[in-house]
């Protein structure tokens, strides 16, 4: 009887043994997540992006107005007169008596008509003319304009008898005919692209390709 007690003590305490190290629930428990392991809210790492470098304008301003006609025909005709001559643009005495060469743009005046709220964003004025001349010259005006003031000034030309004409890149208004009082030729043009206007006033002169070359010194 002594053995059998025994033997029945030692499975009663191995049974109990494993008893002690289960869940009261009969389920196996689970470890909790390290803090080191990742979960799947993790916020994905945001690219390094670099900011786009702004293109660069497609044309550029000319300063200096002996180098809009160099090495062409022009310099043999309206090119061989004086060039910005103070008698000319620096009196008030003179026909214009005005800023010329590279010039900064001005505020428009109060009460501008289009034409001169156009011209008053000028950044290159050049007069050719002789102080003794009493018609015959050519000017060349260019500069960066609000396209609303040049388009309204452009529509408003053809009523004056200009004729107009565009293409892809430009709009071109010119308008040419006979002065009364010296019986020559006198004529505007005016090109507006990509904001920018050139305009050219002539008298007595004639300048075949002269606006093809001014688009070529703007605009490359």
């Amino acid at each position: 009887m002594r053995t059998l007690l025994g033997v029945s003590v030692t499975l009663l305490a191995v049974v109990l043994t494993g008893c002690a190290g289960a869940p009261s629930n009969g389920q196996a428990t689970t470890p909790p997540p390290s803090a080191a392991t990742p979960t799947s809210s993790a916020e994905p790492a945001v690219p390094e992006t670099t900011p786009p470098v702004p293109e660069s304008a497609a044309y550029a301003i000319p300063t200096d107005c002996a180098s809009l006609i160099a090495s062409t025909p022009f310099t043999s005709t309206f090119g061989s007169w004086p060039l910005n001559d103070p008698a000319v643009v620096g009196s008030p005495d003179g026909p214009y008596y005005t800023p010329s060469g590279s010039i900064s743009p001005t505020p428009a005046p109060s009460g501008a008509t289009l034409l001169e709220a156009m011209l008053s964003a000028t950044q290159l004025r050049c007069v050719w003319r002789e102080p003794q001349a009493d018609i015959t010259n050519l000017s060349v005006e260019i500069g960066e304009v609000d396209p609303a003031i040049s388009a309204a000034y452009l529509q408003s030309l053809p009523a004056e008898g200009f004729s107009c004409t565009q293409d892809d890149s430009a709009e071109t208004c010119e308008k040419f005919e006979t002065e009364s009082k010296y019986n020559v030729e006198v004529g505007q043009t005016v090109l507006v692209r990509d904001g920018v206007f050139i305009r050219v006033n002539q008298a007595n002169v004639s300048t075949p390709q002269l606006m093809d070359t001014l688009v070529t010194d703007v605009w490359g």
